[in-house]
């Protein structure tokens, strides 16, 4: 009973790790030349308040230091891709403009 049990799960876990590779490509939505350009200079901005929040004395400690160069870092990761070029999905742009706690 035990081994079979393992042998079942062990089946369904090979089935549900293979199911992804039958899966169809992806489309992700870029941005439109005007969406673009409206992402960069709210990133810019978000950038800079980051920037300015790391040197402020609340922030500059601890995990919270952490927590916004870690944001910065993405922002700036962002900001590079879009001014490369790159695709960007809105919902990353979107998840990026979203105020953290």
């Amino acid at each position: 009973m035990r081994v079979r049990a393992i042998g079942v799960l062990s089946l369904v876990g090979v089935a549900i790790s293979i199911n992804p590779i039958w899966a169809g490509p992806v489309s992700v939505q870029s941005l439109s030349a005007d969406q673009r350009a409206a992402a960069l200079t709210q990133l810019e901005a978000q950038r800079h308040q980051v920037t300015k929040q790391m040197l402020m004395p609340p922030y500059n400690k601890g995990p919270i230091l952490i927590h916004n160069m870690d944001r910065y870092s993405k922002l700036n990761d962002l900001i590079d891709r879009l001014q490369g070029g790159q695709a960007v999905a809105p919902n990353e742009v979107d998840r990026a403009l979203q105020p953290t706690n």
